[in-house]
Formats: structure tokens, C-alpha cells, sequence
């Protein structure tokens, strides 16, 4: 059944065109921040985890649209395109960061860790 399911999807999207509407720009800030929060995830130990996913999800973006914009893309559809990844790899690194993982304990902070065993 998967398979089935890979296939059709494959063949829908060799008819697909992409726009500037709002649709295509909201899928690009989903996108970045489902980035932004799996990299955050990964570096949880870290005190700058949001900033580190922000960084690379954001870095990711600008390499990709300024090799489709070399390759001679719409350039305002491309940094468009950034902006709005751009702004959900923010919204997804923060939200990781403040709802999503434990509070980083430092020296210079103080958090709250709940332990309780079975």
C-alpha cells in the first residue's frame, strides 16, 4: 500500500507549478520551522539550541534559493521564498526551545528538573 501511495504521489507532483501566493510562502515557514525545531531538538544540551536551530535551518534556505538563483530563478520569488522560511525557522526554534524540551541548567541560571521514579 505504500508503495502505491509513493507512486501516486510522485505522479501528481510532476504537474505541479509553483506561485507566490500565500499557500506556497505559508508551506515554505512550516517548513523551516519543522527544520529549526528537529536541529533544536538535536543540540537540547546546548544553552543556545534555538540559536543554533535558527542558524542552520535559516543557513540551509539561503545556500538552496542562492543555488536556484544562480541556476537564473525569479530572484524576488526566491528571497520571498527565504523570508518566509526564514521567519517560521524562528517561530519553530523558539517554540521548540520554550514548549518542547526541558530547561537548560547552567551556572548561571537556574531551572526546574522533575524526577520521579516507578
Amino acid at each position: 500500500m505504500k508503495k502505491i501511495w509513493a507512486i501516486l504521489l510522485l505522479f501528481f507532483s510532476a504537474h505541479s507549478h509553483a506561485y507566490d501566493g500565500l499557500s506556497s510562502e505559508l508551506s515554505h515557514a512550516v517548513g523551516g520551522a519543522l527544520l529549526a525545531g528537529a536541529v533544536t531538538k538535536i543540540y537540547s544540551e546546548s544553552e543556545n539550541r534555538a540559536w543554533i536551530g535558527f542558524a542552520v535551518s535559516t543557513a540551509a534556505v539561503v545556500l538552496e534559493q542562492g543555488y536556484e538563483i544562480s541556476r537564473g530563478a525569479n530572484r524576488n520569488s526566491q528571497i520571498k521564498d527565504m523570508a518566509w522560511h526564514a521567519l517560521g525557522s524562528a517561530l519553530g526554534a523558539w517554540a521548540t526551545d520554550k514548549y518542547l524540551l526541558v530547561p537548560v541548567v547552567t551556572r548561571t541560571s537556574v531551572g526546574l528538573v522533575m524526577v520521579r521514579p516507578f
